[in-house]
Order: structure tokens, then C-alpha cells, then sequence
């Protein structure tokens, strides 16, 4: 097994990323949905954005995006204006953005919430997600096959108390469990006997926060 950080894994998976089947992708989309809403006129920040995933959808409602992550090569795939930079250190104003979105990347930079209040207006919104931490202590990994190889991506561990900082009123909580969707998706990849395992807790959390 190689252990690599997020930037370098992601170099090797940027080329498939949005055409390979992920349950936990399809888990927070049908999660995140719903609550994003009214995007017209807004703008934006999708960080450590990936492929530009929520950029795309938040344009597809008639927002502006911009899209932020330090892998340039899974940014080569972003239709969104695009930003080479750490989550953790933005090169964007203060109070740029109406929306800040920044999908499963606490694993990887757990103090970034400070950076996505910072750029976020007074009043406007924020939303995270990544693998739920009770996962993780039921012994999830951060890992694929890249080969011959195993690559994990190194990661840190974090709490949900670290949803809680100064500046941002966290409204929304949601700690959803894989549901037949997913199912469908472990099928197609032929793990379905390790789906009943996988759906016994939460698997993700979204977060919802108002900042002040």
C-alpha cells in the first residue's frame, strides 16, 4: 500500500473521477440537493472543488462559480472559471461569496472552515461535506486501486465539534445512511455483500451553516 496526500491521488484519479460509480458521491448529492436553492445571481465558491461538480450544478441554476482546489489536473476537467490554490489558504476576498460549498475535504484540511467563513458574506451560506467520522472508526478507509497498488489518502481525523467555529451558525445537520441508490451502485461494482455492513450508520454528514 502507498500512502499519498490528497493532491497527488487525486492527480491519478482526476482522468475517471466523474465516470466511475461512488456511492458516497451519490449519497451526498441526493443529500446537498435540496438545500441548495435560490442560486440565481449568486456567487459562488466551490472549494476544493475536484472537478467542479457543485460549480456546474450551482451554474446549471443560474449562478456564477468559481472553482478552487489544489489538484490541477482534476481542475482540468472543471468548466468553471478555475483556481490553483489550498482550501486553506484562498487567494479570494473576504466576503466574495453568497454560497461556499466545499465537499468531502475536512479529511484533508480540518481547519478549513475558518477560510470558508472568511470568505463568505455576512449572511450567506456555507455547506460541507465528507465521510461521516463514526465510518471512519468503524474502520472506513480512504483508499483505491491504482494498478497494482492500494493508495490510501492520507487524511486527519476530525469530530463533528469541529462543525462549530466562531462566525458560522451551523443550521443543518444531516447524518444519512446509504439507501437502495447506493445499493444499486455496490451492485454494479460487485461488492454487494458489503453493502448491509456499510449501511448500518451514517455514512456522510452534510452541513449547513448561515455565517454571521
Amino acid at each position: 500500500m502507498t500512502v499519498l496526500p490528497a493532491h497527488a491521488a487525486y492527480r491519478i484519479l482526476a482522468e475517471d473521477y466523474d465516470t466511475q460509480p461512488n456511492a458516497l458521491l451519490s449519497l451526498e448529492q441526493r443529500t446537498l440537493e435540496p438545500l441548495l436553492n435560490s442560486l440565481r445571481d449568486r456567487r459562488v465558491v466551490d472549494a476544493a472543488a475536484g472537478t467542479g461538480r457543485w460549480a456546474r450544478f450551482c451554474e446549471q441554476r443560474g449562478a456564477r462559480a468559481v472553482t478552487v482546489d489544489l489538484c490541477r489536473e482534476m481542475l482540468d476537467h472543471a468548466g468553471s472559471p478555475a483556481v490553483v490554490a489550498d482550501v486553506n489558504c484562498l487567494p479570494l476576498k473576504d466576503g466574495c461569496a453568497d454560497v461556499t460549498i466545499c465537499a468531502f475535504a475536512m479529511g484533508y484540511a480540518p481547519a478549513c472552515l475558518e477560510e470558508l467563513c472568511r470568505i463568505t458574506r455576512p449572511g450567506g451560506m456555507v455547506f460541507a461535506s465528507d465521510v461521516h467520522p463514526d465510518a471512519i472508526r468503524r474502520g472506513w478507509t480512504r483508499t483505491f486501486r491504482s494498478g497494482g497498488d492500494v493508495i490510501e489518502v492520507a487524511h486527519h481525523s476530525y469530530t463533528l465539534d469541529d462543525l462549530h467555529i466562531p462566525g458560522l451558525e451551523l443550521t443543518t445537520l444531516l447524518e444519512p445512511c446509504l439507501g437502495p441508490a447506493e445499493r444499486e451502485i455496490f451492485a454494479r461494482l460487485g461488492r454487494l455483500e458489503r453493502f448491509d455492513e456499510a449501511a448500518r450508520g451514517p455514512a456522510i454528514f452534510v452541513a449547513h451553516w448561515i455565517r454571521t
